[in-house]
């Protein structure tokens, strides 16, 4: 539906292939979900996990593929692909039942739009920004769009101010952020599942090796930082 709207809004704006396929599932996998999320980046490929519960892992591999590729048996195809991968990654796929794993290619909407907002109508979420997966925000940015909505448009329209004004606030708050966001997503592509085997895999591995810690973490979180915007008055 949200292609639709945009169509019609946008008709210029057009979705293009990320150049990768994502398969996913959540696992139960007691004992092994204290390490926070860990994201593992190999030749032309990367495997995450994160905890969502005591006992539960949602688990993603990202791998760069033509589109529409799809297998007779999509975990026997995972299981291969990440065959020599860590002890982590075997058992977490180990404990993956068929029945739980889905696999979806991924698209993102280059540029994205040249404004968030037409006449009466905001679009959110991938509608709006849809980015590729290696900054794990599109749901977050999705998530961010709705408290936006609440506060800088239906709040301060509820209170008396005209529509247009709060519209026009909302895409000055989201369109920024959410651009710096794409950009990240395609340079963290670049760098990670997208970047071949053999010597760029070595060199990448290299250099990150020498960089200290703490500006690397601040490289890779400072722009996922959010502050919720305070609700506009009228």
């Amino acid at each position: 539906m949200h292609r639709l709207h945009r169509a019609q809004l946008f008709p210029g704006a057009r979705l293009r292939y990320g150049g990768g396929t994502s398969w996913r599932a959540v696992v139960e996998l007691p004992g092994r979900t204290d390490d926070g999320f860990v994201a593992l980046w190999g030749p032309r490929a990367e495997f995450g996990t994160v905890p969502i519960s005591d006992t539960e892992l949602h688990w993603y591999g990202y791998v760069p593929s033509p589109a529409g590729v799809r297998s007779d048996d999509e975990l026997a195809a995972t299981v291969a692909h990440f065959s020599g991968w860590s002890p982590h990654v075997r058992a977490v796929l180990a404990a993956t039942g068929p029945d739980r794993l889905l696999r979806h290619d991924v698209h993102h909407l280059p540029g994205g739009l040249p404004r968030y907002v037409h006449g009466r109508t905001a679009l959110i979420g991938d509608a709006a920004h849809a980015v590729l997966p290696t900054m794990g925000q599109g749901a977050d940015t999705s998530l961010e769009d709705g408290v936006c909505v609440g506060r800088l448009v239906a709040a301060p329209v509820s209170a008396g101010a005209p529509l247009a004004g709060a519209l026009a606030a909302f895409d000055r708050a989201r369109r920024p952020r959410c651009r710096r966001i794409a950009r990240r997503s395609l340079q963290t592509a670049r760098l990670g599942a997208h970047l071949g085997g053999g010597w760029p895999q070595t060199a990448r591995n290299a250099v990150l090796r020498h960089v200290p810690a703490g500006p690397l973490a601040e490289a890779g979180t400072g722009v996922l930082r959010w502050t919720p915007p305070a609700t506009t008055a009228p």
